[in-house]
């Protein structure tokens, strides 16, 4: 073997699918607990980079900014949420039911991981629109599309009247989580009252949106 055979076998060869996402949620760990602890100002590409034990100019190349590397953050945890809702029975017939599981699944996403990185992209919004605009998108397409799909199921069979579906599918969500408290509070909640905020949600928000007879 020639000593250039030699040095090509010895080269470390490309990732494999898992430890590139291996090193990419790292990457996306390390980058969200920064922004929890400095805020989005505060954080510090280079300090993220080296706790990953890669090179900063390897973060700019994938995420070109910080602004970039909290998109992908709020991008990984929509698409988490979004798994949720695989196998997910969204019963037509039994929609208070229905809304009552989904109100439990809205208000511990809201009350656990999802919360901290929503404070992040408020606190930002006014100062950088593009990045709550994109979250915004992404929530509404990705997170919670199954949910509105199913509210366009409840409109189409007249058991809800609604003007926008998106908008109140995300209303019901919120109601769900208290999410007000959540926001300026971290709360935690037992079994029991956690059930009885869920089912409180579904009352109030048919009570405002269910199709009556004029």
């Amino acid at each position: 073997m020639s000593l250039a055979s030699e040095a090509k076998s010895n080269r470390p060869g490309r990732p494999s699918r898992e430890e590139q996402s291996r090193r990419e949620n790292l990457v996306l760990d390390i980058a969200l607990q920064e922004f929890l602890t400095e805020g989005l100002n505060g954080a510090n590409i280079e300090s993220i980079a080296r706790k990953a034990g890669i090179g900063k100019s390897t973060i700019y190349r994938k995420y070109v900014s910080k602004q970039g590397l909290l998109i992908a953050v709020a991008r990984r945890r929509m698409q988490e949420i979004e798994s949720q809702w695989i196998g997910f029975d969204f019963d037509i017939e039994n929609h208070e039911e229905t809304l009552y599981r989904i109100a439990l699944i809205s208000l511990r996403e809201w009350s656990g991981k999802s919360m901290p990185i929503y404070r992040i992209i408020y606190a930002e919004a006014e100062r950088m629109p593009d990045v709550a605009k994109a979250v915004d998108q992404m929530t509404k397409s990705s997170a919670i599309r199954p949910i509105i799909d199913y509210f366009k199921a409840l409109q189409d069979k007249g058991t809800i009247t609604v003007k926008d579906i998106a908008e109140a599918a995300s209303m019901f969500l919120i109601i769900s989580a208290g999410a007000i408290r959540a926001f300026l509070i971290p709360i935690e909640i037992d079994v029991e009252i956690e059930s009885q905020l869920a089912r409180d949600a579904v009352r109030f928000f048919l009570y405002g949106y269910a199709k009556r007879d004029r």
